[in-house]
């Protein structure tokens, strides 16, 4: 009988405690589809300006382009030879500066690439290098990397690979990569050898730099400069917001 009792009590305290997380769960989604909610309508109702958004607690800048002065005029930075994934002529373009090395790149590369395949009819996204030497050493040559990895059509998993590696980057590790994603080395070797987009990550870092970005992750959307890794909730927000709109 002392027994039964016991697994009756067991029971009683499994079920109490898949309750709690069963609640714990629900208000958390809750939460989320409330924040989500609030960014939205006030993004479409006006109250909030893109423009005026900024993240820089999740933000590396760089002391040498802080001082860099603006040009004043628009800027198109949306590319056709980038890196880039969903619909060109979608309602909500996307072009993101970032370092292979920067912690705040990372983390949103990882937003980026869920929120573009679940929307790839609503927005075009675009990646842009914009390495910050001084700080990341590795980060010149892992932009060429990606742009070798480019060349053979294999960026996106080639700029996963280093988001998730991007703790034990070396210099060797760029042609291990390769090899592990099924790339044709030799040409990979040779191309980060002879520095063959060199050129290519320069005009992205110029680009950037004469239109107003000073650390990474940057973001323009739709041509509003966002500075700094934007929680997955609110860039969502501004996803529904832009592609609901009459």
């Amino acid at each position: 009988m002392e027994a039964i009792q016991t697994d009756e009590v067991i029971n009683r305290k499994r079920s109490w405690i898949a309750t709690v997380v069963t609640l714990l769960v629900l208000a958390l989604l809750i939460a989320f589809a409330s924040r989500v909610f609030y960014f939205a309508s006030r993004i479409k109702s006006g109250e909030i300006d893109l423009s005026t958004y900024n993240f820089t607690d999740s933000f590396t800048s760089d002391l040498a382009l802080s001082n860099t002065v603006v040009t004043d005029g628009e800027f198109d930075l949306v590319t056709t030879d980038d890196p880039n994934l969903g619909n060109p002529d979608a309602p909500l373009t996307i072009v993101e500066f970032a370092d292979f090395q920067c912690p705040y790149s990372q983390e949103v590369s990882f937003v980026m690439r869920e929120l573009a395949a679940k929307y790839p009819e609503e927005i075009y996204y675009v990646y842009r290098d914009l390495p910050l030497t001084d700080i990341h050493p590795l980060a010149e040559m892992a932009a060429q990397a990606g742009e070798c990895a480019h060349e053979q059509d294999k960026f996106w998993e080639y700029h996963d690979k280093l988001y998730q590696k991007q703790s034990s980057l070396t210099e060797d590790s760029f042609v291990t990569f390769a090899r592990e994603l099924n790339l044709n080395v030799d040409q990979f070797e040779s191309c980060l050898a002879k520095g063959r987009y060199n050129n290519e990550v320069q005009e992205d870092l110029e680009a950037g730099v004469a239109a107003g970005v000073r650390g990474t992750p940057t973001f323009f959307i739709n041509g509003n400069l966002i500075a700094g890794s934007i929680p997955k909730d609110v860039m969502e927000a501004i996803v529904k917001s832009v592609t609901s709109s009459p």
